[in-house]
């Protein structure tokens, strides 16, 4: 086995396939390590929707102009944003995908009727566009690779998009599109399967149950990388450069306790994101950005359920969104607008009290009467299932809030006052059912976007599930210039490194712009890492 290529990719999710399959289609060798015994990283438990802010597709419902995606995300980032590092990204990404397009089996196409997270901000898109999801791919193209592809057993994505969802957007998998028979994954399996069927054809194996555990620098160039394997350690050596695309840390403690701004209770991707590539940066010498921010999103914890032999985390969507549900906090307030995308969530629960001293959303119910049950379940719990443990349900409201832990008169108080405001159609405290994101996961059989999502709680029995903060990822890391560099405490690139994905300081601040806004960005710097670091200039831009 060959101990020296031209580039060496460490982690196979969105953006190290993306920089693997650039390197070896631009003639380089590439090595390609990944610790776990499968691929995708959490790529491959996502949804699998790209994000691509700008581009000129003619499935496109809109125009998309380069002008509308920046003035978006700056009015999402609260000056977090690197001005520069947007404007490559959203010039880059239409030409990323086209370039992994033409090379390996993956096809994207736009997502009808997905419109952005904040469609109602400048530059935002309510018809949607910017989201491309992948076509349906037929696993047994993999031949030997079919079960090496990293999955949940229920099939449960980390963004609560549970069998109905996948259905709704992608299409049975019995009668997939566009003829794909056999055994299709859809989603974010679909995505990692056609990457990685074409990194195959371009004749990269990747090496799986192999660590990267160090890089090997001279001077102030990266010349390799120290990996553990099956065979032991050793030194694997890198002509022209390395890319980290490990992911985050979401799954290290202690890096989660030191960095992010508030509390993250549970990370809902593969619990194998501890921070590898993050340490191995920081022994490089490199600066640090954005370490403060996750993909935020709500959670719910159910007993027994593990992956990996560690706790699972539901992330919650349609629990939340569609009619007949609200989300309090323990002094039985709501404090949110339940139906919003997950990710700005995350600020809710992280509101603090001066005065309590406490992060009083933290935890939070889900409450839901027994006509939301019947019509659409629970985190797959049906109204004629027995009632798990980790549901409280209660005959009233009040003893609903005694069984919870719930401040009782004031459970009862936004119950009523939330049943009045609905039978308007109208939500006057969070502005539920305004947006056009509200409706998009609630009830599709309503007429108007806020009958999707309101609905008034007042048929007992009364249910309540403990939610938490959690997140998808983590989206700090070293700092990188445009060609995905590393950058040192000076703010000179350190030679030969790059990095891609969760695994660096993430371009877009704080900001998530829309469905995909992990994964765009991961195949965009995934990308132009490898271009740079085979070609020696930037990657171009439309």
């Amino acid at each position: 086995m060959t101990d020296t290529y031209d580039v060496v990719v460490l982690g196979t999710g969105a953006g190290g396939l993306a920089a693997a399959v650039t390197a070896a289609a631009l003639g380089a060798s590439v090595g390609m390590f990944e610790k776990t015994p499968t691929v995708g990283g959490t790529t491959a438990v996502s949804g699998g929707v790209v994000w691509v802010p700008a581009h000129e597709r003619p499935d496109a419902p809109v125009p998309l102009p380069t002008r509308d995606a920046l003035a978006y995300l700056g009015a999402l980032s609260n000056g977090t944003i690197d001005e520069h590092l947007a404007e490559v990204f959203v010039r880059s990404a239409p030409v990323a995908v086209e370039f992994l397009e033409t090379h390996t089996p993956l096809r994207l196409s736009v997502t009808a009727g997905f419109p952005d997270y904040k469609p109602e901000l400048p530059g935002g898109k309510p018809e949607g566009g910017r989201s491309l999801s992948p076509a349906p791919f037929d696993a047994a193209r993999l031949g030997e690779w079919v079960d090496r592809v990293t999955a949940f057993p229920d099939d449960y994505s980390n963004v609560g998009f549970d069998a109905e969802t996948r259905a709704r957007i992608w299409g049975d998998r019995a009668t997939a599109s566009d003829g794909v028979a056999g055994d299709v994954r859809v989603a974010g399996a679909a995505l990692v399967a056609a990457l990685l069927r074409g990194l195959l054809d371009l004749g990269v194996e990747p090496q799986t149950s192999t660590r990267a555990v160090d890089l090997v620098v001279q001077g102030n160039t990266v010349t390799g990388v120290v990996v553990e394997g099956p065979h032991g350690r050793r030194v694997v050596h890198a002509r022209r450069g390395v890319v980290i695309a490990t992911g985050g840390f979401e799954w290290d403690r202690a890096l989660v306790k030191a960095f992010l701004r508030g509390p993250m209770n549970g990370p809902t991707s593969p619990p194998n994101n501890v921070g590898d590539g993050l340490r191995m940066a920081m022994r490089a010498g490199a600066a640090l950005g954005n370490m403060a921010e996750a993909w935020w999103v709500p959670i719910v914890r159910i007993p027994g359920d593990t992956f990996g032999g560690e706790q699972r985390h539901r992330s919650v969507r349609l629990e939340r969104t569609r009619p007949r549900t609200i989300m309090v906090n323990r002094h039985g307030r709501r404090f949110a607008n339940e139906a919003g995308d997950y990710h700005s969530l995350g600020g809710a629960f992280h509101q603090f009290d001066p005065a309590r001293f406490e992060y009083p959303n933290l935890p939070a119910w889900i409450v839901f009467d027994h006509e939301h049950l019947v019509r659409y379940g629970f985190l797959g719990v049906t109204a004629d299932d027995p009632v798990p443990a980790w549901f409280h349900r209660s005959a009233s409201i009040a003893e609903l809030a005694g069984a919870a832990g719930i401040d009782g008169p004031a459970l009862r108080a936004t119950v009523e006052s939330w049943n009045g405001h609905v039978q308007q159609l109208r939500d006057p405290d969070f502005g539920r059912g305004q947006s056009a994101y509200d409706g998009h996961w609630g009830d599709t059989t309503a007429p108007t976007v806020a009958a999707r999502t309101l609905g008034p709680i007042d048929s007992a029995p009364f249910y309540a599930v403990r939610v938490d903060i959690g997140c998808m990822g983590t989206k700090g890391g070293p700092r990188t210039d445009d060609n995905a560099q590393v950058l040192n405490l000076d703010g000179q690139p350190i030679g030969n490194l790059y990095a891609a994905g969760n695994a660096m300081a993430g371009t877009t601040g704080m900001a998530y712009g829309g469905a995909g806004g992990t994964i765009g960005p991961a195949l965009t710097w995934g990308h132009r890492a490898a271009h740079h670091a085979v070609t020696g200039s930037k990657a171009p831009m439309a």
